[in-house]
This record gives C-alpha cells, structure tokens and sequence, in this order.
C-alpha cells in the first residue's frame, strides 16, 4: 500500500517531488532547474479567490495584546500587519469573521484543568475577562458592519461553534488564519480547519504570541505540513495572492452536499500530479473539481 505521506521525508521533500512529478509542465521545470526549491515551491503556490475565501481573525482582544505590553517588543510590526491585512480581505470582498474568546466559567468548562496546569488557583480563572460581547476593541481591529463575530469557549475556533458549517453555507473552501496566540488559539483553530477539509493557510506576520521562541516553534513544526504559510506582503500580490472578487457565488443543495474541499497539501500540487496521486490512491478517475462541502444528511 502506497501511503501519502512518508514519515521518513521532510514536507519539503515531498513538495520537490511533486514537482519533479510535474516535470513535464513548464511550472515543474522551473522548479525542478531552481536551486532555491523550497521558495520556489511557495511562490508557486495556487492565489486566492476571494469569492470563496474567509479570512479568520483570532483574539485579537485587549486581554491578550494591550494588557499583555511585553509582546509587542517581539512583535512591533503585529498591528501594522493585521490592520493591512483586514483592509485587504476588505478591499478583495473576502468574507471575514471574527472568533473572540469566551472564557468565563459557565461558558468554558476546561478552565478548571487549565489552571491547575499553570499553577494559578480556581479562583484566578473566574476573574479572566474574556466577554465576547465587550464593547472594547482594539483600535487597529474592529469588526465592521456586515463581518461576523464568533464566541469560542476553547482554544479553538472550530470546536462546540458553528465556523465550519458557516463557512461551508457560504461556499468557502479556503480560510486564512491569523491572530493571538500563534502556538494556541491560531494553531488550534489552523488544524480544526484543515481537519475538517479546507486549505488553511497562516498569516505569519500578521500573527504573534507572548513570546517569539512558541511563535517560530510552532510554525516550523506544522508550517506547509498541515497548513500553507504566506506574509500579508504575498497576500496582497493581486496576481498571486488573494484575488478581487469578480463573481457572485452560486450554491445548491445537491452542489453543496456532494463537492469536497481539496486541502493544504493537495493544493500545493499541480492538477496533473493531483489526479494521478489521487487515482493511485483510490483506485477512480479523479477527484471533482468543485470543492464546496457540507456534512451529510
């Protein structure tokens, strides 16, 4: 049986092969004869359409970046970053939604365990004031009218909330993941949506944590594995980032519940080589091309 993945070869080296799979494309050419493969195999990578693209803020909320001032020395461009990012999926018509945390005691049940794993006393956790529909914004991230706001009671933007059967109702088959923390909450939320079947893609300047050492940990351990990662410089290429939104999006009943998203792997994957891993792993003659996707009845 011939396995996906192989734990023996780096992420990396199975980029290069599909690309030297690729050969006889000009793309794989190109990568193939470049001695910079891997930055090749990134700016390769498929751009975005915004009709079928969300971009996924995560807690970016006072609790964890004004009242946290040690994380800017780290992070002094995390504003300027996020704010141009925003604007962009604006700009481009993405949907954008919002996942703030909720953590209050009657609302996130693991607080509990989680104290006793940071040594602070019940008590600690039930004064924590995280209140989804608090007034208080930061200034270089406010929601505006029309963008969605999601109270997450988790780590997790994915778990016990409705982002994934929001995001499939609108026809979105690729989320762009940034925020706070990037080793928590956005790694956490990352992998609930690569799971579920999306290309994930992390906004790594547009993301940073209480430190920079869990910030590249965490990135370097998942990064182009579980999901792709782009700069909000890349985002804003308009031929190789996210582009403009130009169409309306149509969705059916039967489109909806029969297509499947492709994910962060196969999408770095020319279509010639996808096919064909796809039929020697199934044993069909392909996968769909649509890749709009809901739970079935």
């Amino acid at each position: 049986m011939r396995l996906l993945f192989d734990c023996n070869r780096s992420q990396e080296d199975i980029q290069i092969k599909a690309a030297k799979d690729a050969n006889a494309t000009p793309r794989g050419k190109d990568i193939c004869n470049d001695t910079n493969v891997k930055k090749k195999v990134v700016m390769g990578r498929p751009s975005l359409a915004a009709e079928s693209t969300a971009l996924l803020i995560v807690d970016v909320q006072p609790e964890f970046w004004t009242h946290c001032p040690s994380i800017e020395k780290d992070f002094p461009d995390f504003e300027q970053n996020l704010e141009r990012t925003v604007q962009l999926a604006r700009e481009r018509k993405a949907k954008i939604t919002w996942a703030r945390a909720d953590f209050r005691r009657h609302q996130s049940p693991w607080l509990k365990q989680f104290g006793r794993l940071v040594e602070e006393t019940v008590d600690a956790t039930d004064t924590l004031p995280c209140e989804p529909e608090s007034a208080t914004w930061e200034t270089f991230a406010i929601p505006q009218g029309g963008e969605t706001i999601l109270a997450k009671i988790s780590w997790s933007s994915t778990f016990n909330t409705p982002l994934l059967h929001f995001l499939r109702l609108h026809g979105i088959d690729t989320v762009l993941v940034c925020g706070l923390n990037t080793s928590t909450s956005v790694q956490k939320s990352a992998f609930g949506i690569f799971e579920a079947g999306f290309r994930t893609l992390v906004v790594k300047d547009a993301c940073c944590d209480r430190v920079k050492e869990p910030h590249e940990a965490a990135l370097a351990l998942y990064g182009d594995y579980m999901y792709e990662i782009i700069t909000s410089s890349e985002l804003a290429d308009p031929d190789k980032g996210l582009r403009r939104a130009i169409k309306p999006v149509w969705i059916t009943k039967d489109h909806v519940k029969e297509t499947s998203p492709s994910n962060s792997y196969e999408s770095t994957m020319t279509s010639e080589n996808y096919i064909a891993a796809y039929k020697r792993r199934r044993g069909s003659s392909g996968p769909k091309t649509n890749f709009l996707w809901s739970p079935q009845a």
